[in-house]
């Protein structure tokens, strides 16, 4: 019988893992491959610091592992407390006498403003990201795996747990359509794609390696399609090799960015050609897959920033093109 896991839990507390996957899964959460790794580094640290049991859940084991993340900024913080918070919680449910982390969790900040890349270092990240070489496991696919992604993010403006979910039945290359199934708000979408995209993953899935009959249009070892994580990190290394700095917070942007920095030249492409940004709204948010426009209205203000701090517009012609932003 095929597991419900995607990673391979320990005998240990394989069951316990499992059960707890299934209860997440019926309230309708995915319970993703980096889930279920954070569930593995949870419960494998969990059964050695509480002698070998898992559902017994003790103040001391869940103050163990936080401590693990001290130090690290406060939405990691916030993750991790969550995550132990809701295990804490289905123990209780399933009768377990167990310690339940207090509700009141680590605030995140509120006031983050994404960061938009200009053409330049869009074009700094592909040239990089051309560069990578095999990975040190040899796998064959990692030098079109990574330019690919990053194209089709740019480009479509899709998210990163959406986009490498892709099978590669969900990318037509002779109609250049991409279907989305069940994204983020449970939302599926077609997106079109761009003759030049759709050249490129063309020549991609020409060269890239399916001889294991994976089934995904990204694919990784053992049948599974790549990492969010493994994504993040090397983007994150591609930004320092293309001399983009961190920001004022410390920290880099996020690949997620790239899909704001679509939005946004999306609707500058649209005022380029003469047409009203608020027109372009209700197209833009079904191509990004939101559940109202009200989500897209908030890349009007982030676009006309861009006019001002990026194009050099000055702000009484940027009040202009979006006068009641």
């Amino acid at each position: 019988m095929k597991t419900i896991t995607d990673i391979i839990f320990p005998k240990k507390f394989k069951a316990e893992a499992e059960e707890y996957i299934a209860y997440k899964r019926s309230l309708g959460f995915k319970f993703s491959m980096d889930d279920q790794r954070k569930l593995l580094y949870m419960l494998n640290h969990i059964y050695i610091h509480n002698h070998n049991d898992v559902t017994h859940l003790t103040k001391d084991a869940v103050d163990s592992f936080l401590s693990l993340s001290n130090g690290s900024k406060p939405r990691t913080l916030h993750a991790n407390q969550s995550f132990i918070r809701q295990y804490g919680l289905y123990l209780r449910l399933n009768g377990y006498d167990s310690y339940i982390y207090p509700d009141k969790l680590i605030q995140c900040p509120k006031d983050f403003v994404p960061y938009i890349f200009t053409k330049e270092e869009i074009h700094s990240i592909f040239l990089f990201a051309n560069r990578i070489g095999p990975n040190k496991n040899k796998f064959i696919n990692t030098p079109f795996i990574y330019p690919a992604v990053f194209r089709l993010l740019y480009a479509c403006g899709t998210r990163v747990g959406e986009t490498l979910s892709l099978k590669t039945d969900d990318v037509n290359l002779e109609e250049w359509i991409i279907t989305l199934y069940n994204g983020k708000n449970k939302v599926s979408r077609m997106i079109p794609m761009s003759d030049s995209l759709t050249k490129y993953l063309r020549m991609y899935n020409h060269r890239v390696d399916r001889t294991d009959g994976n089934p995904f249009f990204f694919p990784a070892r053992h049948g599974e399609h790549y990492s969010p994580t493994t994504i993040r990190n090397t983007f994150r290394k591609i930004l320092q090799q293309a001399g983009i700095r961190k920001l004022s917070s410390g920290s880099y942007p996020r690949i997620h960015d790239l899909r704001h920095t679509y939005a946004v030249h999306a609707l500058e492409l649209s005022i380029s050609k003469g047409m009203d940004p608020y027109c372009s709204l209700p197209a833009l948010s079904t191509y990004m897959g939101h559940k109202g426009i009200e989500s897209t209205e908030y890349y009007l203000r982030l676009t006309k920033q861009y006019f001002v701090n990026v194009l050099n517009y000055t702000q009484e012609q940027a009040d202009t093109i979006f006068p009641e932003v």
